[in-house]
């Protein structure tokens, strides 16, 4: 069997493929999770596979399927059944030369052995389908048995300590607890300075605005905004907003800075640059939003600026795509918290996803998953999505035409979001690799110089790796010069679409990103090419293509930006080289002992983008849950750990380490490297990470998003929090306390406006415990209802609703939060 990795889907317990075609599966499939470490380093399950036609079920069938994380699978030896792995996630189920036929109405077990632990429902079979003998695809039904044995998803019969049963989520909550009273111009991100006035002012129905220039664009928006919300802007209204700019003698702390006065029914945005007054107009918005009309405020005087200027979110649209509509939406709601740069990572070995003008396969096959026994016209099934490429409701097909990225571009710049394109390279560029080898045979007949002109692979290639999502074909050969004249082409093309949308274009990021050891080994071009330059090992190979690439772009006037490996491991001489050449090094790979590599990044002179896995791949699942879907390779993730970060003091942004034990921030940083005062301007800003591999759908997507970027949105603009820690003084009690507000920012303020807008989010789970003979409950939302049960079923919005301690002997309880029509994932209390 082939040794591969994983990567897939998010959703829980029951999942139906949707079908395009009109037949019918002669079988339906359920899977069902029989228990961990059923043999060394192995988790059991099985598949119960169904005769629902009316013939045998004969031995001339496939069935093929998704799933995320094995790397291996196991059958014995006289299995009726082999199940192999096709590609990283991707896997086959086909009959043995043991098989029998089925008869109608028949069913049979299949039992088998997935390298690794179970601890998720994310971890189920997705997307299954029947391959007939003579190739017609059909979509299976897919059941999947309930999780209600501890064995199922436990380790060893022990649950994670950090797992939120209803005693450990009852002190969690109980920590949020706060007597602080919202005020009205509370909000996220919080506001520097807030200065009270003498009286109160009436925001009236009727708004006139008064803008001066440079600014129509601003007040276009904001008029926009006030509509949506209920006021009507008039020459005649009887409040007065004006868009002014600073005077002269007025000293901006930065191009952001903003000074918001509300005096006499009058309210005066004032600011240096468009983008200043943006910001004065989201706040203005974020108030108004928060009260009825006619809104009532207090005379005020707020002066606000960000610490950092560079507060991001990274969107992966390659590994399940995000469609243009929604796109824009999460721009609009990103703009509202004043986060103001969009990493597009279009492309990874998943997909391509931006349409390349004189490259068309990297989106004619690149952008397409679904049945293909050699990829030349699509790529493989993985994550969501089955057999069908050109189903344009699955996220595994799509892409951005130029038309289309143009008018995200156009659309981001005028709520001032720079978008940074990322051209995958030289490692995840399996769909590029794919691409160009489908060009390649589709030239060679009639043009092989043209077939080879943007060739990324080389045929002879026998090198043997396994990228961190599992890829053998990976890997660009930098030895081939079409590698450089394929980055070339791409980066011209990018570069067109943004002179074209009237939007500059600052930097590319070009990846650089997990090149698995092992790559170019077996190259013969490689190895001649490391002769000819006198080359020792292929790390230099690596540090030619990312100096010929630096160089590339820096002609064009555009800078290059990299994920840390890019700044990592080189001479004191090639850092000089190449790091004038960089707008930003990501610095993603803070665990352990790689917590040193911000610092150390910014100390050798590149411009850092704190990243950190710890606090802000907000991929990641929000908690250990079963049935909380994300990813966990980092940790875990949610609203308060990226909330925790700090830009300044990183050692003490990680609060827990990743199997959920307390780190002590009283020496976190000793004798660690510590950022010089000449390297702190390095720190350029913070940006959270939403991989896709567990996505399906755009409520997913917000699902991650919010509350989790909360964080990122209040240290990105307030970088010096109070509650930092020092060495031999972790400020704890201040911690909480912050801590414990912000919450309460989240729960009052921001997750209200967001149902308002209609946007998904996450609502955290009720704690329980009981203490003789009486249930307690509670929530870190006070606003929300507890509903529970005691008979062992789920709760649901109209199960009992709890409001005091109760009497109680039930030896399973059962409660859920219900808040704005959201409701939590079931926390468990177990009365032993």
């Amino acid at each position: 069997m082939k040794h591969l990795k994983h990567l897939l889907i998010a959703s829980t317990v029951t999942a139906l493929c949707a079908c395009n075609n009109t037949k019918e599966s002669p079988v339906s499939l359920q899977w069902e999770m029989v228990k961990n470490g059923a043999a060394p380093g192995f988790y059991e399950s099985s598949f119960t596979i169904t005769n629902t036609s009316t013939k045998p079920l004969e031995s001339d069938w496939e069935i093929y399927y998704t799933q995320l994380s094995p790397r291996q699978v196991k059958v014995n030896e006289d299995s009726p059944v082999i199940i192999e792995m096709i590609n990283a996630g991707y896997y086959k189920i086909a009959p043995s030369e043991s098989w029998t036929p089925l008869a109608p109405g028949d069913s049979i077990k299949i039992s088998y052995l997935n390298q690794g632990i179970f601890t998720q429902t994310l971890f189920t079979p997705k997307s299954p389908f029947f391959v007939t003998n003579n190739g017609t695809q059909i979509s299976i039904p897919l059941s999947i048995a309930p999780f209600d044995r501890k064995e199922q998803w436990t380790v060893q019969g022990r649950i994670a300590p950090s797992y939120p049963d209803g005693e450990k989520v009852y002190a969690d909550n109980q920590a949020l607890e706060t007597t602080y009273k919202i005020q009205t111009y509370d909000m996220l991100p919080s506001l520097k300075e807030v200065t009270p006035r003498e009286g109160t002012s009436i925001i009236s129905k009727d708004i006139s605005l008064s803008v001066e220039d440079g600014f129509a664009d601003e007040a276009k928006l904001l008029i926009q905004n006030l509509k949506e919300m209920g006021y009507n802007v008039t020459d005649k209204g009887q409040t007065v907003i004006a868009l002014c700019h600073f005077p002269q003698n007025m000293q901006a702390k930065n191009d952001e800075h903003y000074r918001l006065d509300v005096k006499d029914n009058y309210i005066t945005i004032s600011g240096g640059t468009p983008h200043a007054i943006f910001n004065g107009t989201q706040t203005l918005v974020s108030l108004l939003k928060k009260q009825t009309i006619p809104a009532k405020f207090e005379n005020i005087a707020i002066n606000d600026y960000p610490d950092l200027l560079y507060r991001g979110m990274m969107l992966d649209i390659a590994r399940n795509f995000t469609k243009k509509a929604d796109l824009l939406k999460l721009i609009n709601q990103l703009a509202a918290y004043k986060i103001n740069v969009l990493h597009f990572h279009f492309s990874d070995d998943e997909a391509w996803r931006l349409e390349i003008p004189g490259l068309e396969e990297l989106t004619a096959i690149g952008s397409r998953r679904g049945f293909t026994e050699d990829e030349s016209q699509r790529l493989y099934p993985v994550y969501y999505g089955g057999w069908n490429p050109n189903d344009t409701t699955a996220t595994a097909n799509g892409y951005y035409t130029r038309e289309d990225f143009i008018e995200v571009l156009q659309y981001a710049a005028k709520r001032h979001i720079t978008v940074i394109p990322e051209i995958e390279s030289p490692g995840h560029a399996r769909a590029a690799i794919k691409a160009m080898e489908a060009r390649f045979n589709r030239l060679k007949g009639e043009d092989m110089e043209k077939a080879r002109e943007y060739l990324l692979s080389e045929s002879a290639d026998t090198s043997k790796y396994v990228s961190a999502q599992a890829y053998t074909d990976n890997i660009m050969n930098v030895a081939l010069p079409s590698v450089y004249r394929f980055m070339d082409k791409v980066s011209d093309e990018i570069i067109k679409m943004y002179k074209d949308a009237g939007v500059p274009l600052a930097t590319i990021h070009i990846g650089g990103d997990e090149v698995p050891k092992g790559s170019w080994t077996g190259s013969p071009l490689c190895h001649k090419f490391m002769e000819e330059k006198g080359m020792k090992d292929t790390h230099e190979l690596s540090e030619y293509f990312l100096e010929n690439i630096t160089e590339m772009l820096s002609k064009k006037g555009v800078k290059t930006s990299g994920w840390q490996e890019v700044a990592l491991h080189h001479s004191p001489e090639m850092n000089a080289r190449i790091a004038p050449r960089f707008a930003g090094v990501y610095c993603w790979s803070t665990i352990g002992k790689r917590d040193v590599v911000p610092y150390t990044v910014a100390n050798e002179g590149y411009d850092v983008i704190l990243c950190n896995v710890n606090n802000l791949y907000i991929d990641l699942a929000y908690n250990p849950h079963k049935d909380e879907p994300g990813l966990t390779w980092g940790g875990y993730v949610n609203e308060f750990t990226s909330f925790n970060i700090l830009p300044y003091n990183i050692y003490c942004s990680a609060r827990e380490n990743t199997a959920g034990e307390k780190n002590n921030l009283k020496t976190a940083g000793k004798g660690k490297i510590q950022l010089t005062e000449q390297s702190r301007p390095r720190i350029k800003g913070v940006q959270a990470q939403l991989f896709s591999e567990t996505i399906g759908s755009f409520d997913m997507v917000q699902y991650y998003v919010f509350p989790k970027i909360f964080g990122l949105v209040e240290r990105g603009w307030n970088a010096y929090p109070e509650w930092s820690p020092v060495p031999n003084d972790d400020k704890q009690a201040l911690y909480e306390k912050a801590r414990a507000i912000y919450n309460a920012k989240i729960a009052e303020i921001e997750l209200p406006r967001l149902a308002a807008d209609g946007f998904n989010f996450r609502v955290a789970q009720p704690g329980i415990k009981i203490v003789e003979g009486k249930l307690y409950a509670n929530s870190p939302i006070p606003q929300a209802e507890i509903r529970y049960t005691t008979d062992g079923s789920e709760p649901t919005a109209t199960s009992t609703l709890w409001e005091a301690p109760v009497d109680c002997s039930a030896t399973v309880v059962k409660a859920k939060l219900f808040y704005l029509g959201k409701e939590s994932h079931t926390t468990d209390y177990k009365n032993d």
